[in-house]
């Protein structure tokens, strides 16, 4: 009897703490740091919950967006959460955001988001990253045609 009741009880509890865990994040506490914030995000996104990774990277960029760990960090993640969900295009301007800062500012900032950047562009199938790229360069050629 003793040993039925456990094969019921362990999988309700741990399906309770899946249920309590997929909860969407509508508000970060004022007293979070941005590494806490940052790891609320990185459960959720590993919980398939893009929309609460979302607003926990987007939360920290803006309380922390000062501080370029941070700010690299959140963003690279916000980054990575993009490419989970197939937003190639929100993927790859965040990473090549991140690409040009390393490019003005170097060795000032943390060196792994740099390369963790690259990987994430070469993880955009290449069509999709073809066709970003073109339209990118559209972009760019309408801009300089207006000046």
């Amino acid at each position: 009897m003793k040993k039925n009741f456990r094969l019921v009880l362990v999988p309700f509890i741990l399906s309770s703490f899946v249920f309590i865990s997929c909860a969407s994040i509508k508000e970060i506490p004022d007293d979070k740091t941005a590494a806490q914030i940052i790891q609320m995000g990185q459960n959720a996104a590993f919980a398939s919950d893009y929309k609460s990774a979302e607003f926990c990277y987007n939360t920290a960029i803006e309380r922390f967006g000062t501080d370029p760990s941070a700010y690299l960090e959140a963003k690279y993640e916000l980054g990575r959460c993009y490419l989970k969900q197939k937003k190639y295009e929100k993927s790859y301007q965040i990473m090549t955001e991140l690409l040009e800062l390393y490019d003005v500012h170097g060795t000032a900032l943390p060196g792994a988001y740099k390369k963790l950047s690259q990987i994430c562009i070469s993880q955009i199938p290449e069509k999709k990253l073809a066709d970003i790229q073109a339209k990118q360069k559209t972009k760019s050629s309408n801009l300089s045609a207006t000046e």
